[in-house]
């Protein structure tokens, strides 16, 4: 940062800072984020190094955990994500480590990963923009075969890794405070090039989904839980023991399938009375052991005397695969993994950390790429990079907000793909306010809900509502036009005798139907 942008970037952060009511447990932190100085290089200047001032920074330069869960819905957990929905709490899995956390600090009602899938919400996060903005709709090195071919909709051809001309989230913490260092332990799922190559210091390499269900990993550490927290752990203890603030992000593999357990997990669950919608035990031991490893981890946190300076978000990368269950797994929702009805992207969201009130909630909409923004608030960056399109999290703790504030009032979710095991067809969805619109790229039709009367979709009100409904899907072609998101194409030669969605699949007569698999 050159010195004129810099001056420039102080006043108005001063000014910004003399308009601002903070709550009083956030007043020391928000005083001394314009007492500290610190000394900046720019790698362009490194010829003629000049010293200049560094972004603000909180005095006692708070650490940042998070941790992201795989494929873990909504309704998983034993915390009643929203006191007005009962069955926002699993009748029959336990989390009580997640149930402590939740009681330390914020969690939110109606939080959304950036996407459906995997890689895509990954990127988001670390990038603070959405997935359509990237042109990363679907995982890592799915671009072919049945899911592109022979449908009526040809889907667009996305990236397979997160662009290195991001600036990513530890990228941006350690540009304006050189002082931090940061660690990404667990499932990467972003390309050839890992953590390292991002701007993390420490890391597990390009890790994908394999790593967290081979066999190898059994009896003891089902899907890498443990030993990615000992490494987490570890690496914490570290930092602790040089004072060195820190930026680590825990991303458990768990419970993504194949589903694994420790088998005396397994054994109590099965001992366990059912629940009337949970019964899964395979599933239900996978989370309680996942649940275990969290727990771990913030023992650890709070071992090392730094809970008192250490925020902590909590989050999936998305809602939970279809299971065989009496009711939905991840809740009284519509969908699953892969599809953007509210199961495949509402997920839990907790925050914990200095001027957080415990067991609080929040009804503000919340998305996953919203974790960028609200970490560079923390520590005082104010200079983001123009495309983020996620909003700061801070003013909903601090002055109970009950919106966020990004470059758009919408929330925009863009499925252009297929995933026909899981019934999922490219959709697009907008919700503002408590209206979501479904719009059908195979049918160029549109679905309107009221998620605040209708929280499972079940009563289109297009037909009663068309003024509602043409305004809402005006205001998504218009979002997807200007964030230059790629748009599917409908498939002139499409012919429903080679359709894959419609083609039956001889299965082997000698083999047993697999359960649990998607």
């Amino acid at each position: 940062m050159n010195g004129k942008l810099f001056i420039g970037s102080f006043l108005a952060g001063v000014f910004a800072l003399s308009q601002t009511s903070f709550a009083a447990d956030w007043k020391p932190v928000a005083a001394s984020m314009m007492t500290q100085w610190g000394v900046n290089i720019s790698p362009s200047n490194t010829a003629n190094p000049t010293k200049v001032p560094e972004e603000v920074t909180p005095k006692n330069k708070p650490n940042i955990i998070v941790i992201l869960t795989d494929d873990q819905g909504w309704g998983t957990t034993s915390i009643t994500v929203d006191p007005a929905v009962p069955e926002s709490k699993s009748d029959f899995f336990k989390t009580p480590n997640l149930e402590k956390l939740a009681s330390q600090g914020l969690r939110f009602t109606q939080a959304y990963s950036g996407h459906p899938n995997c890689s895509p919400s990954r990127a988001a996060l670390l990038t603070g923009r959405s997935p359509a903005a990237l042109h990363f709709t679907d995982i890592c090195g799915r671009n072919g075969g049945g899911l592109y071919v022979g449908n009526k909709i040809i889907p667009p051809q996305h990236i397979n890794a997160l662009p290195a001309g991001e600036l990513t989230l530890p990228e941006i913490i350690k540009k304006h405070h050189p002082t931090y260092k940061a660690a990404h332990f667990g499932k990467w799922h972003l390309g050839k090039v890992g953590p390292e190559g991002h701007g993390f210091d420490a890391g597990d390499g390009p890790t994908g989904n394999r790593e967290g269900s081979v066999g190898d990993n059994l009896p003891n550490d089902p899907k890498r839980i443990f030993s990615i927290t000992r490494r987490a752990n570890d690496w914490m203890a570290a930092q602790a023991k040089d004072k060195q603030p820190f930026y680590l992000q825990v991303s458990h593999y768990a419970t993504h399938l194949g589903l694994q357990s420790r088998p005396e997990t397994r054994q109590r669950l099965d001992k366990r009375p059912s629940g009337t919608r949970h019964q899964n035990t395979e599933f239900g031991a996978m989370i309680e052991d996942l649940d275990d490893g969290i727990g771990q981890l913030l023992a650890k946190v709070n071992e090392l005397g730094i809970g008192d300076n250490t925020y902590i978000f909590y989050t999936a990368d998305n809602g939970t695969f279809p299971l065989e269950e009496p009711g939905n797994i991840n809740g009284p929702l519509r969908g699953n993994k892969a599809t953007v009805w509210e199961a495949g992207v509402r997920v839990p969201f907790i925050i914990t950390g200095p001027g957080i009130k415990s067991g609080t909630v929040s009804r503000a909409p919340v998305v996953g790429y919203d974790i960028y923004p609200t970490i560079c608030d923390i520590l005082g960056i104010a200079d983001l990079p123009e495309q983020v399109e996620g909003g700061s999290l801070q003013p909903v703790w601090e002055t109970k907000a009950a919106s966020v504030k990004r470059s758009r009032p919408q929330l925009v979710f863009h499925w252009p793909h297929y995933q026909h095991q899981k019934k999922s067809v490219p959709d697009s969805t907008v919700l503002l306010d408590s209206y979501k619109l479904h719009y059908f790229w195979e049918t160029g039709k549109s679905e309107l809900y009221n998620l605040k009367t209708d929280l499972a979709e079940t009563k289109d009100l297009s037909q009663a509502m068309p003024e509602k409904a043409k305004e809402l899907e005006g205001l998504l072609h218009s979002h997807l036009k200007e964030i230059n998101a790629q748009i599917p194409e409908l498939n002139k030669d499409y012919d429903p005798a080679t359709d894959p969605a419609l083609v039956k699949v001889k299965k082997p007569k000698d083999k047993k139907k697999k359960k649990n698999r998607s």
